[in-house]
């Protein structure tokens, strides 16, 4: 007799979430309006809520006024300054000439797919007439910032909270480019600390004088909102040090340690990832809890047979192989060990149950899953080559895979190059320099994780496999099993990329320094 299962479904997003209703604090209210004041007294605050940074910018100056799509929200900002109940889109059609001398807020934050058509569009012309092209990666945020730029006047100010997805994304690259173009300074005011209470994202201050770029770029890093009290702005920033294909995370690292990433990528002894292996990511199955199973769980249900062996969490991955040691390890812990690969046909009554007791739930009718036939079919299931961790906390986790396993998608999935041997891939990872790299491209959201995404994998350097003799892997295997990872950089750093690749140890070292600085800063954040 089979086990009655049942399964735990994800929680609709809340209305505060879908609508981008994150409230600025205090602190960061008060330097905004403050700084953004000091360019003169026509002041707008472009998604202004109940009024936090109208109030301050009132403070200043009787000339202020706000925007504001959800008119509860906006009668409460009146108390402040006059405030249309609209959205900034909209607003600007008719009111687009108007030129102000300041602009602050701290715009929504609402994806692509939660942003109803009807306020999205107009936002995305807005970027398409001053040149910049959105697709369905576009948050809220970004044509708010072009938005903020482009009623300000030259000289003016524009001051706004932000999330720190701006220094780090792929798809706000061309944004980073616009403001470079736009203004004449800018300086990011971030932290050390999380300060949104109740969210997990990473904000800096964006604080720019609008004018014809190339802007010169700085930033002020603050343990958290206190270090905002009384801080003034150098009008004076360093020069900039980046271009406009850089992610403006590097300006988080001292400038030798740019200079450091920059010879990396010029040397030609050092490859891209993409040239020993492509990446995909894990299998989205839209229900794990209905897809995965435990050992025990799978027995239980009666479904083992139609079920193929699975990497269920990152902290499985020890090593620089995930053998049949570690899977026979695995299935005798509490872990998700396999994935269901169920026929179309359901003449197992074990399975027909099971996918009984899916529909009941509901499973069926969450999105990814209406939209297979069957909807009980896993999707792109095969086995590949090497495991790399989506979520990176001290290191990544970069294994190859001989237990003929497959993960879901909390671990991405890589197939090895014709000729490659996946476990010298996996040593040679392990490397100072595509560390560091790794920290640049990814991108934190909070909580002292890093996110890895194919395409930003696919661009890393890295060393030729060819280069890990035996003696290597089995040495860089011990160390990870230990647990300990910077004496296995350390070892890769010295045989292959000073030895073979012929690095100069100085230079490995500052891009040591690179990973270590970026790690702490993004770990740090993972304590209040």
């Amino acid at each position: 007799m089979t086990a009655t299962r049942s399964f735990t479904l994800r929680a609709d997003a809340s209305a505060d979430k879908v609508r981008g209703g994150y409230y600025t604090p205090e602190p960061l209210a008060e330097f905004v309006a403050r700084w953004v004041a000091g360019a003169g007294p026509r002041l707008l605050e472009p998604s202004c809520g109940d009024g936090r940074i109208l109030r301050h910018l009132a403070a200043h100056t009787d000339q202020a006024h706000g925007v504001e799509l959800v008119e509860i929200e906006a009668a409460k900002a009146r108390v402040f300054a006059p405030v249309d109940a609209t959205s900034l889109f909209d607003w600007l059609a008719g009111n687009g000439h108007q030129v102000w001398d300041g602009v602050a807020g701290n715009p929504p934050y609402i994806s692509f797919g939660n942003w109803p058509p009807v306020q999205r569009e107009p936002a995305l012309d807005l970027m398409r007439v001053h040149g910049l092209d959105p697709n369905k990666l576009t948050n809220a945020w970004v044509p708010f910032v072009v938005a903020s730029t482009a009623v300000t006047r030259p000289g003016g100010r524009v001051g706004l909270v932000l999330p720190a997805e701006l220094l780090q994304v792929g798809y706000a690259a061309p944004l980073r480019d616009f403001l470079v173009r736009s203004f004449t300074e800018i300086t990011l005011v971030a932290f050390e600390r999380l300060v949104f209470d109740g969210a997990l994202v990473e904000v800096v201050v964006f604080c720019g004088v609008r004018g014809d770029g190339p802007a010169r770029v700085r930033t002020v890093r603050l343990d958290d909102t206190d270090g905002l009290d009384g801080l003034v702005l150098d009008t004076a920033p360093a020069p900039v040090v980046l271009h406009e294909h850089e992610k403006w995370t590097r300006h988080f690292l001292e400038p030798t340690q740019v200079e450091a990433l920059r010879d990396v990528e010029a040397t030609p002894r050092m490859n891209r990832f993409r040239d020993f292996g492509a990446v995909e990511a894990g299998i989205l199955t839209g229900c794990n809890d209905f897809f995965t199973f435990s050992d025990a769980a799978a027995a239980a249900a009666g479904v083992r047979e139609h079920c193929v062996p699975l990497v269920g969490r990152s902290a499985q991955l020890t090593g620089l192989v995930y053998d049949k040691e570690a899977r026979d390890r695995d299935l005798g812990l509490p872990h998700r060990t396999w994935l269901l690969n169920a026929p179309g046909e359901l003449t197992d009554p074990a399975l027909a149950a099971h996918v009984a007791a899916g529909e009941t739930a509901g499973v069926h009718r969450r999105f990814k899953c209406s939209i297979r036939d069957p909807w009980w079919s896993t999707p792109s299931l095969w086995v590949p080559d090497l495991f790399l961790a989506v979520h990176t906390h001290l290191a990544p986790r970069f294994v190859a895979n001989t237990a003929g396993a497959t993960v879901t998608s909390t671990i991405l999935r890589v197939r090895a190059n014709i000729g490659v041997n996946p476990v010298g891939f996996a040593a040679v990872f392990y490397n100072s320099v595509t560390f560091a790299f790794a920290e640049v491209s990814g991108r934190s959201y909070g909580g002292g994780v890093l996110n890895m995404v194919p395409r930003e994998v696919e661009s890393l350097p890295i060393p030729s496999p060819s280069w890990a003799t035996g003696e290597l892997i089995g040495d860089v295997d011990r160390l990870l099993r230990a647990g300990d990872t910077v004496k296995a950089l350390d070892l890769v750093d010295h045989e292959v990329l000073v030895k073979q690749a012929g690095l100069d140890p100085e230079l490995v070292a500052r891009c040591r320094d690179a990973w270590v600085s970026l790690r702490d800063r993004r770990m740090r954040r993972s304590r209040r």
